[in-house]
């Protein structure tokens, strides 16, 4: 880490990134991440981070936490050792079967939507030894020892053994209960020495007990003896433990041997498990402070924050400056934040450039930098014989002789440490130098020197760090375009410095102090007219808001009306069907009928029709009389449902008489439509009844004369509406109706021709009739 970014306090970022990885070596790994200088070195940290965080998003993570004990692995293998124990292998065959599941987890969720490829680098490097995880895995036990089921043999042996040692602790229990009576026994059981079973002897009754001394108690008081008649099946539990441990030895030296085989692997799946463990921890700070990386642009760094103040004392500020800005000096009171500021400038950029993110909002960008230099606090040191303001100036230095393009230097109070006016000349020439060289810098200061040589220079910008100058107390808000007062005697004053004091430092001070009382109120005015710009923005956002819920709720009512107006005209036009069809036939039976006695019952009911018809157009059509005002007495008008045009005879309040060919109605002026007059008067002879025809005709369950009646009114009614066909739908059955149907269509006249329906329209069980139209003109 270079003493820049040590002055920025990086360490602790980095410090508690490592602290969220799993390993020493993702720890280390984070410890010395650095910025990507090049350009895509950054895009590639970030996208890492990005990848990851996709990753993330399905559940998927690098499960590190065994990276230390494979790393001790691989260690003792390049130091020599031929036989790894139980519980070291059963680490590498859980870490190699936990990478193989990773890797088959990211593959499985790659799709178009989503790019892990900044990853593949390191999956890339992640061995594929499924096999021999399955098999490192299957010859231990979760516990770390060696499972029974290793081998056979080793099967074999360990029931041998078993069996050997209960036949063993049954015949010893057996002896030692026959010889507990004769008081040669210490009062305990009988127990193992060397892997033999062996009786508790008082010593002074050792000649007494058969057999061969194993071991002897510290005080001498106990002899351990194997009893004679045991010591055959001893020397066979001993050979079968010898060959036990044999078999075992034999099964961990070859899976040594083939974790050694595979040690670069396992050494490269090391490295890439680190690689991963360290981007997923720097993924999850990411995560949890809700980092971004700005885009590459101008320098706006929207709600900067400092990302090692607490996220509830942070005051988030915005930091935005032309693409033209080359130097800008903060000013203002001490401890009012304008050191904070400018390390979280250079934190955000290095955050960006190492694929952590910056601590800003989603609307931010940032310029690339090749490099960030960074002048901050007090380097002096007695061992080399440095003051304050000669480490600052060895810093600048450095900013000098190194090639700047692209480069950003922070400087915190250049000038600090030495005489105010030969100290802020050197400083405003080294800006020039580092802007001329194609180096962006931000430096703090109180000299207002530096403050007024920005002032008109190309590429120099003013800021400050705003002050209450109520309780001066700052509020620690960057305020661009201005520089800051010191509040040098204001905070004197405060502090209850005499007065006299402060009004000989008024007089000494002379225009710098009434600069500063200018600055103040500039600063607060300023402050004043971005509060009520903010307050505009608001109600005029608010205004914005409420101005779509009008919208929105005026669209609903439109959709609401459009709804009523169809379901009305629906109604309307249901009624209106109804109501034609009945005048049609009471019309139709009026023109029949010779009675004088039904005439005037047919005409009453005619009336009562119209009157219905009348009432429903006045609730849904109320508006429409306004259109037709205009038809006066002896205008030509068509009447809605009835066919050919009649003549007004006269006009009422909301009816009109006309005649319409020998026919005289009374009719809603909602029904009329005027015309121009037809060049001849319609003849009554040319009058055709309006009736109401279908053009499909259902016979099913009729008789087959009820059918045939039927469809004469139906053919009848066809013809004289003028529609061209009528589906007769008969039904298949046995036949009998429709050959009754198509005996009688074929020797109609007013039929033309006919056929059976297609499979679409029903096959046999339909019959299609096309009317014969000669029909509707003779008649």
């Amino acid at each position: 880490m270079t003493s820049s970014h040590a002055r920025l306090e990086f360490r602790r970022i980095l410090e508690d990134i490592a602290a969220r990885t799993g390993s020493r070596m993702g720890s280390g790994k984070v410890m010395s991440l650095t910025p990507g200088w090049k350009r895509e070195e950054a895009i590639e940290r970030r996208r890492e981070t990005e990848a990851a965080s996709a990753l993330l998003d399905n559940d998927i993570r690098i499960r590190a936490g065994g990276n230390d004990d494979l790393h001790d692995v691989c260690c003792l293998l390049d130091d020599g050792v031929i036989v790894l124990d139980p519980r070291q292998l059963r680490t590498v065959g859980s870490i190699l079967a936990g990478m193989d599941r990773f890797i088959e987890s990211v593959d499985s969720s790659r799709n178009e939507t989503v790019d892990y490829s900044a990853l593949d680098k390191h999956l890339e490097r992640i061995p594929r030894l499924a096999n021999l995880a399955d098999r490192l895995i299957s010859i231990t036990t979760p516990d770390g020892e060696l499972s029974p089921d290793a081998s056979s043999e080793l099967s074999r042996l360990f029931k041998q053994v078993d069996r050997l040692k209960r036949k063993l602790s049954k015949r010893i229990a057996k002896i030692s209960t026959a010889l507990s009576g004769r008081n040669l026994l210490r009062d305990i059981p009988p127990t193992l020495r060397d892997g033999r079973y062996v009786l508790p002897v008082i010593s002074s009754r050792k000649s007494d007990v058969r057999g061969i001394v194993h071991d002897r108690s510290e005080s001498g008081e106990t002899i351990f003896i194997e009893p004679s008649e045991l010591v055959e099946d001893g020397n066979a539990m001993r050979e079968a433990s010898l060959d036990l441990d044999f078999e075992k030895r034999r099964i961990l030296k070859e899976a040594s041997l083939e974790v050694r085989e595979n040690l670069n692997s396992l050494k490269d799946c090391l490295e890439a498990s680190a690689s991963l463990d360290a981007v997923f921890a720097r993924t999850s700070y990411h995560r949890e402070h809700r980092t971004f990386f700005p885009p590459e642009g101008s320098l706006s760094l929207r709600n900067l924050r400092h990302p090692l103040i607490p996220e509830k004392e942070v005051v988030g500020n915005n930091v935005e400056l032309p693409p033209d800005w080359r130097v800008l000096i903060v000013s203002g009171p001490n401890a009012g934040g304008k050191s904070v500021l400018l390390k979280a400038v250079g934190l955000a950029v290095i955050m960006a450039q190492s694929g952590i993110g910056s601590c800003v909002d989603v609307d931010s960008s940032i310029p690339f930098f090749g490099r960030v230099f960074v002048s901050i606090g007090d380097q002096q040191s007695i061992i080399h014989h440095q003051s304050t303001y000669s480490a600052r100036l060895l810093e600048q230095l450095e900013m000098l002789h190194t090639p700047s393009l692209n480069s950003l230097a922070l400087i915190d109070e250049p000038a600090a440490g030495t005489d105010p006016l030969t100290g802020a000349a050197l400083a405003a020439s080294v800006l020039e130098h580092l802007a001329f060289s194609g180096c962006r810098v931000i430096v703090t200061t109180h000299q207002g020197q530096l403050k007024s040589f920005a002032h008109g220079k190309t590429g120099f910008f003013n800021g400050c760090m705003n002050f209450r100058k109520d309780s001066l107390v700052p509020d620690y808000t960057f305020v661009a375009g201005i520089p800051g007062s010191s509040f040098t005697l204001e905070i004197a004053r405060r502090m209850k410095f005499p007065d006299s004091v402060l009004s000989r430092a008024q007089e000494l001070s002379g225009d710098s102090f009434r600069l500063d009382r200018m600055l103040e109120e500039v600063t607060s005015a300023r402050k004043e007219a971005r509060l009520q710009l903010e307050e505009l923005s608001r109600e005029r956002e608010d205004g914005r808001k409420s101005l779509e819920r009008n919208e929105a709720e005026l669209d609903r009512a439109r959709t609401d009306l459009l709804i009523q107006k169809g379901k009305i005209e629906k109604d309307y036009l249901d009624l209106e069907r109804s109501v034609n069809s009945r005048a049609d036939s009471l019309l139709a039976r009026l023109a029949r009928s010779e009675s004088p006695e039904e005439r005037r019952e047919l005409r009453s009911r005619i009336r009562e029709v119209s009157a219905v018809s009348h009432d429903h157009k006045l609730k849904t059509s109320a508006g429409r009389e306004q259109a037709l005002g205009d038809i006066e007495p002896g205008d030509w008008v068509n009447v809605k449902g009835w066919s050919g045009c009649g003549k007004v005879e006269d006009i009422g309040k909301d009816q009109a008489t006309v005649i319409l060919g020998n026919l005289k109605l009374r009719k809603a002026l909602g029904d009329l439509e005027k015309i121009q007059p037809p060049e001849e008067k319609p003849s009554s002879a040319g009058w055709s009844i309006p009736v109401t025809a279908e053009t499909e005709l259902n016979l099913r369950g009729m008789s087959a004369d009820e059918a045939l009646a039927e469809l004469d009114r139906a053919v009848d009614d066809g013809i004289v509406a003028g529609i061209p066909f009528i589906n007769i739908i008969h039904g298949k059955g046995k036949g009998i109706l429709m050959k009754a149907v198509v005996d009688t269509v074929r020797v109609d006249r007013r039929i033309a021709s006919f056929r059976q329906g297609k499979p679409s329209e029903g096959g046999t069980g339909v019959t299609i009739v096309f009317l014969n139209t000669a029909e509707k003109s003779s008649r």
